[in-house]
């Protein structure tokens, strides 16, 4: 058995956002045992994720922070 780990990167998430949207974004962090950050972005994406209460909009709160950094 393996376990998954993936680094996590404020970059990774919004070139895979730009390729994929939110759906490559759900893939990345749902396929993977542990999680791991080096940015406050990042940070603060998988805090989200992993929200105590799952609430209805944790996907649009994520999205709207990848979108908020997007270039213009």
């Amino acid at each position: 058995m393996s376990f998954l780990k993936r680094h996590i990167s404020k970059e990774q998430l919004i070139s895979i956002y730009i390729e994929s949207g939110i759906e490559g974004v759900k893939t990345l962090l749902r396929g993977a045992d542990a999680l791991f950050y080096d940015d406050l972005f990042s940070g603060t994406v998988i805090d989200i994720y992993h929200g105590e209460d799952m609430m209805f909009d944790t996907w649009r709160d994520i999205e709207q922070l990848i979108t908020n950094e997007l270039p213009n």
